[in-house]
């Protein structure tokens, strides 16, 4: 072994096993890489595979040995492969120092060091020419012919054996011109027995075909009909191969024989020695060429069975009768059977197939030992060899016959396809699984909630989804980070793992939420599930960097029954229940039921959401005015406050008691409020000569727009952009989003204050803390609430609360308005206790801005 003593040597450990492979592998070549692909020993193997000397080669890179174009770059993802596989093989082309190219077997081994990982690789190459050789030999030509098109497809390999370029014939009586004259009723004759169904075995003739030089190769062919698929066209499938040297050997034998014959009858009449003469001269040169080809087929047997011992394919050949006649090395490795163990054998005692999902794939093997017709390849099989190990194959089969077409044996080829098949279920479990928690992932969970859809729709049983959502979880995020939300996730997987069953369908859906398929499973017990669940929350605690978290869980439980849709739909229900065990104090359970209220008015909101959401970005919201009248005096300015409907599909319009709730509960109130500031004063600004006649016009927010810090900002913008004075604006905000948040909601009235926008206060008398509001709110109007006022002219009591309320309003520096206002009797009674302002529908109807129908 040759070595340079600039270049850095691995440990002792190493050279020592390279040694002792390059010894015992002589008569291969071996060579010792560093981990980036330098050659850092050559030995006598090496040198002869290649042509180069020790020298030539140490120190360089080991892809001037590749013949194909391949670069470093390929050189070092072999290195990685077989780094990361523990081996990798290949069969490639090579290239000698003189410039020839080889068709190469190579391993390249990974070498542990003593006291280091592996970086070291042994790389060992045998010489495959011979089997590339042999195999482009006895390739078979295949031809295709569409009867109903006249098309004729041919294989490459058929047009190289006939000599031809690129035109070739595209017609089949255009290929029928190239057979020999004599030969082709034969041929029809044949063809149409086949398709009148006469036999069924395939069609086989030797016949004479015009190659392209112009001179007839005599062609073995072999066609049968075919059809494709269940209704379609039939095609006339077909190979061929090149007899004509074995035909015209067959035919010197047939004219040797028809002289012997002539020459017997000859020395009959005349027994002439120049005549025997010549007859054994014959003899001995047709015994002489019968030697040639027994001394070639030896030689090319041989060559045949160094082939079969160097590939790194199991293969296996069997007799007629399906038993072992012979077994490559590659296959005894494989199966765990020595050949001379298993020879005689059956091969379904050796080659225990099965697929992986199913039982012994016994029919299999026997189509495959039984095959008459052409060549047929298994793919997704797993071997389990004779000591218990599994390893994942494509097979390949193909018969041998005599020329009659009878089975003379069977040829199996074992393909390794394992690193291949554990890749795949690697990835098929990363595009099924949750990275961080190993759960299910949605996509995956989506598809087992269809499974169990199908199984209770088909009456198979029943079932159950489970929605959680954790609660708190963003507290452990804020105050810690993402890297430990992401360990209490793991943790809690595993908990919930302890307490499932393992054929239930878990996954995480994202973020903090999970869900589950409990099949099987009635209402009632997935409701015990669930609340199993619970408790594993409630004991679990998270204990990171000293800091202890305790979390809890929001969990809705709905039936999957066969009424369901869609997995969309079930996916949408669980997740309205578990939002409903949230709104009512979290850390519970809810379960759906047919009867279930909460759930439809929850269902009804989330139909309220949509239709706005859509009416937000077109043109379904309405504005509408009512008037507000000075109880007291006559004409005046115009007063009214804004008032908002929504289109129908049937063009009739709803009111705000149908989709206000729901815009209040799903947070959509601001975004409503943003859109009536400025559809009010874009509508004011295009009506001047109304503005002048206005006092003011009133627009209602929300509490939680009061709690929009942006609102705000987004309110004086609006004002600074329009032409309409401040002072014609009146906000009306209510008592309970007033006392939400006192000092912010100060801070906002203040500020618009600033700009000449005035105040009213809703539903005043309400709250048992109204009063002590008051004097703390800078509101310029009192809106008395309507309970009182509709019951004054009848109850002694609501006369008296609407009287004090005026009457500490006005002490107060406030106007009041009451609201509701339904009569004349009502009105009086306003009017007799000096109220400011009076609103209901008999003062006036709401009514469309735009109609412009004012008192």
């Amino acid at each position: 072994m040759l070595t340079i003593p600039s270049l850095p040597l691995p440990a002792q450990g190493i050279a020592q096993q390279a040694c002792m492979l390059a010894d015992r592998a002589a008569r291969c070549a071996v060579m010792l890489l560093c981990p980036e692909g330098t050659i850092l020993s050559w030995n006598a193997g090496a040198e002869r595979l290649y042509g180069y000397a020790a020298g030539d080669v140490i120190g360089r890179h080991v892809s001037i040995l590749h013949g194909d174009g391949q670069d470093r770059r390929k050189s070092l993802d072999a290195l990685h492969a077989a780094r990361m596989n523990g081996l990798h093989r290949a069969d490639a082309w090579n290239r000698r120092r003189d410039g020839s190219l080889i068709w190469t077997g190579c391993s390249l081994l990974p070498l542990a060091g003593e006291g280091r990982p592996a970086g070291f690789f042994a790389r060992l190459a045998v010489d495959l020419t011979p089997y590339r050789r042999f195999e482009e030999q006895t390739a078979t030509g295949r031809w295709r012919w569409n009867p109903h098109t006249d098309n004729v497809a041919v294989s490459r390999r058929f047009v190289h054996m006939l000599g031809m370029g690129d035109r070739l014939p595209g017609r089949a009586r255009d290929w029928l011109d190239l057979v020999h004259g004599d030969d082709r009723r034969a041929l029809r004759r044949a063809a149409a027995r086949a398709w009148s169904g006469e036999t069924a075995a395939p069609v086989c003739a030797d016949l004479r075909l015009r190659s392209g030089d112009g001179q007839y190769r005599w062609f073995r062919l072999r066609a049968q009909w075919q059809r494709v698929g269940m209704t379609g066209p039939h095609l006339l499938h077909g190979s061929g191969i090149d007899v004509h040297e074995a035909r015209l050997a067959q035919e010197e034998s047939e004219q040797l024989t028809c002289a012997l014959q002539a020459c017997a009858g000859s020395m009959r009449r005349d027994r002439s020695e120049a005549a025997i003469g010549r007859v054994l001269m014959d003899m001995f040169e047709d015994v002489r060429a019968l030697q040639e080809t027994q001394a070639t087929l030896a030689v090319e047997r041989e060559r045949a069975h160094i082939t079969l011992r160097l590939l790194t394919d199991s293969v296996i050949i069997s007799d007629a009768n399906g038993n072992i006649e012979y077994l490559n090395p590659a296959a005894e490795r494989m199966t765990g059977w020595p050949l001379d163990e298993a020879r005689g054998i059956a091969v379904s005692s050796v080659l225990q197939l099965h697929a992986p999902h199913e039982s012994a794939h016994a029919d299999m093997l026997a189509e495959c030992l039984g095959a008459a017709g052409a060549a047929t390849t298994f793919r997704h099989c797993m071997l389990r060899s004779r000591f218990g190990r599994e390893f994942a194959v494509d097979v390949s089969t193909a018969p041998m016959q005599d020329p009659a077409g009878r089975l003379l044996g069977t040829v199996l080829a074992l393909h390794d396809v394992s690193p291949m098949h554990a890749l795949l279920q690697t990835l098929a479990h990363q595009a099924s699984h949750d990275s961080l928690t190993g759960l299910l992932n949605r996509r995956e969970f989506e598809t087992r909630l269809q499974s169990a859809l199908d199984y209770v729709r088909d009456g198979s049983g029943n079932a159950a989804l489970i929605y959680l959502d954790l609660d708190q979880f963003k507290i452990v995020n804020d105050t810690c980070g993402h890297a430990a939300g992401d360990a209490l996730l793991q943790q809690l997987a595993r908990a919930y793992r302890g307490v499932l069953r393992e054929r239930d369908a878990f996954a995480r859906l994202g973020g903090d939420e999970f869900a589950l398929v409990v099949d099987r499973c009635s209402a009632a017990e997935a409701a015990r599930v669930a609340d199993k669940l619970l408790e594993a929350t409630e004991g679990f605690r998270f204990d990171y960097c000293g800091r202890v978290f305790r979390i809890g869980a929001s969990i809705g439980v709905v039936p999957i029954t066969a009424r369901a849709t869609s997995v969309e739909q079930l996916m949408r229900l669980a997740d309205h229940a578990c939002y409903l065990a949230k709104e009512n104090g979290r850390h519970r359970v809810h379960v759906h039921g047919d009867k279930d209220a909460a759930m439809t008015r929850r269902l009804k909101d989330m139909h309220w959401v949509g239709r706005l959401n859509d009416a937000l970005r077109g043109d379904s919201l309405e504005l509408f005015y009512q008037p507000i009248a000075a109880v007291n005096q006559q004409g005046g300015l115009l007063h009214y406050e804004i008032l908002l409907r929504l289109k129908d599909r049937d063009g009739s319009r709803i009111g705000p008691a149908d989709f206000l709730p729901a815009a209040e509960r799903f947070d959509l109130m601001p975004a409503i409020d943003r859109w009536v500031l400025k559809r009010v004063l874009d509508w004011l600004e295009g009506e001047p000569e109304h503005v002048d006649r206005l006092e003011m016009a009133t627009i209602n927010l929300s509490r939680r727009t009061l709690a929009d810090e942006s609102f705000q900002q987004y309110a004086l913008t609006c004002l600074d952009n329009s032409s309409v004075p401040a002072d014609k604006l009146c906000f009306e905000i209510t008592e309970n989003g007033a006392i939400a948040d006192p000092a912010r909601t100060i801070r906002f009235i203040e500020t618009l204050k600033d700009r000449g926008c005035r105040f009213s206060l809703d539903d005043f008398g309400a709250g048992m803390t109204s009063f002590s509001y008051l004097k703390l709110l800078p509101v310029d109007f009192i809106k008395i609430d309507g309970s009182f006022v509709t019951m004054m002219a009848e109850s002694a009591v609501d006369h008296e609360m609407v009287r004090f309320a005026n009457e500490i309003s006005h002490v107060m520096g406030r106007r009041t308005i009451a609201e509701y206002v339904s009569d004349a009797s009502i009105y009086e009674r306003l009017r007799e206790l000096r109220i400011d302002y009076a609103q209901g529908n008999w003062i006036g109807a709401p009514r469309p801005l735009e109609a412009r129908m004012w008192q």
